[in-house]
């Protein structure tokens, strides 16, 4: 009943922050997700470090977060796009500088120190192009013809929708393994459950904010799909190095990287998509 407690109060103080940062401005979310990233950074680098490599901590995420500082600059229009060519240099500076360290698996060091911008700093600072519109407003108003805030807030709602939908069909009539040697406890059951939960709200929020349906009914699948594969994707990580959370520095939940898994992989791909829309209505 405590660990109950504990985890509902956690859950509620966390989406409250997300939320009202959301609510706040676009400066409020650039902070909260660089504060993310930097503090998910950190939890991937002790996963690696669990699993025998040493990547160089420090360094690497004051690289990260300038990376990410490139991404959101450019997503608020106060730098041109030719600053992101800033970002490879950044990542060649982390190749060159393991060259100067005395270690036994260099090159694992740097693919790891990479991945782990590739896997948490970036999809974070994507988070900024959802965020009031920013440079281009055009993507955003596809979805969130009225407040562009919507689109931010629309996204977690259908992750976190997606995530208790899937556990309580799971856990009422789950059966079907989905990837038993990764994530023992998932079942297709589940994965469709969540996945029509999220639909219905992903069709709810389109009613709300008077949107075409088809598309946050789009979102809402990309969601599932490459949300699930984030939260594998974690799992097998984790199940690598022999780790049941990533972190505890939120109660009843795990870490950063426990509670932004499937975050992490669907934003890129409803980004994209998005683009894509916005892309295919030049030639109507």
């Amino acid at each position: 009943m405590k660990e109950l407690i504990i985890r509902s109060l956690t859950g509620l103080i966390f989406i409250s922050i997300i939320i009202g940062s959301i609510l706040y401005g676009k400066f409020s979310v650039a902070f909260l997700f660089l504060l993310a990233s930097i503090l998910g950074l950190l939890e991937f680098f002790k996963l690696m470090e669990k699993g025998g490599f040493k990547p160089k901590k420090s360094i690497v995420t004051i690289i990260g977060a300038l990376i990410y500082l490139i991404i959101f600059s450019f997503s608020i229009d106060v730098t041109n796009f030719k600053f992101l060519f800033i970002i490879f240099p950044l990542l060649v500076l982390i190749v060159a500088l393991e060259i100067f360290r005395k270690n036994d698996s260099p090159v694992s060091n740097i693919a790891f120190s990479i991945m782990g911008i590739l896997y948490v700093v970036i999809p974070f600072a994507l988070l900024n192009f959802f965020a009031y519109g920013n440079n281009d407003y055009g993507i955003i108003s596809i979805v969130s013809p009225n407040h562009p805030a919507f689109l931010l807030i629309g996204f977690f709602t259908i992750q976190w929708t997606s995530d208790s939908g899937a556990y309580l069909a799971g856990t009422a009539i789950g059966k079907t393994k989905l990837l038993e040697r990764v994530s023992p406890k998932k079942t297709w059951e589940g994965l469709f459950g969540g996945l029509i939960f999220a639909i219905i709200v992903g069709y709810f929020i389109s009613y709300f904010i008077e949107a075409n349906p088809i598309h946050w009914i789009s979102i809402s699948i990309i969601i599932v799909v490459f949300g699930t594969l984030g939260d594998l994707t974690e799992s097998q990580i984790k199940r690598s190095v022999g780790v049941k959370d990533s972190g505890n520095l939120l109660p009843g939940h795990g870490g950063i990287l426990d509670r932004f898994d499937g975050v992490l992989f669907s934003a890129p791909f409803v980004l994209a998509y998005l683009h894509f829309i916005d892309l295919f209505k030049l030639f109507l």
